[in-house]
């Protein structure tokens, strides 16, 4: 004979769920839009420089752990959006929501790291060259640097804390038997 199923989660916990995965595709479309607008023009004596986020090859990469991070976010949302509308969850949700959670969190961190330590390495090295100021445009260029590096540390804490969920989820989950 088999076991009953388990009772399914709470309506609150869907509920957090669901806006932890919100706030999760929040804070990373708001990294794309920060980091693929940062770009700054220098003016050195009648030449002008156009230094882009392109340019640095760290910054390509928390682009592009943001813009899978995102992806996968928005897909993880309609999926938890049709279990919460429909109250169904397919079989291999659970192996999906569990391995998705840690590869995509392990991307969104190592971007995140990626960002601090350039912007930090590539202000000490323009502060050790040329006299550098608050009202300096590399400034902001490196302000943005760290803003984007602080939404994607925020949105792997969002997918790490979802990761935990996924976790017990998968190991409460009913096991088929043969």
């Amino acid at each position: 004979m088999a076991p009953p199923p388990p009772a399914p989660p709470s309506v609150t916990l869907r509920t957090v769920l669901l806006l932890l995965r919100v706030l999760t595709a929040a804070f990373l479309l708001i990294t794309v839009v920060l980091i693929s607008t940062n770009t700054v023009t220098l003016e050195i004596s009648s030449t002008s420089i156009k230094l882009r986020f392109n340019d640095v090859y760290a910054y390509r990469y928390m682009l592009s752990a943001a813009v899978i991070g995102l992806v996968y976010a928005v897909v993880q949302l309609f999926l938890t959006i049709s279990q919460f509308a429909t109250g169904k969850t397919h079989p291999l949700t659970y192996q999906f929501d569990f391995y998705g959670d840690k590869v995509i969190s392990y991307l969104l961190a190592t971007g995140s790291a990626a960002g601090f330590g350039v912007s930090k390495d590539l202000k000490d090295t323009y502060i050790a060259l040329i006299e550098f100021d608050s009202t300096d445009p590399m400034d902001k260029f490196f302000s943005k640097g760290y803003a984007s590096a602080s939404l994607l540390l925020f949105a792997f804490i969002s997918l790490a804390v979802l990761s935990v969920f996924s976790s017990l989820a998968l190991s409460k989950r009913p096991v088929p038997v043969s």
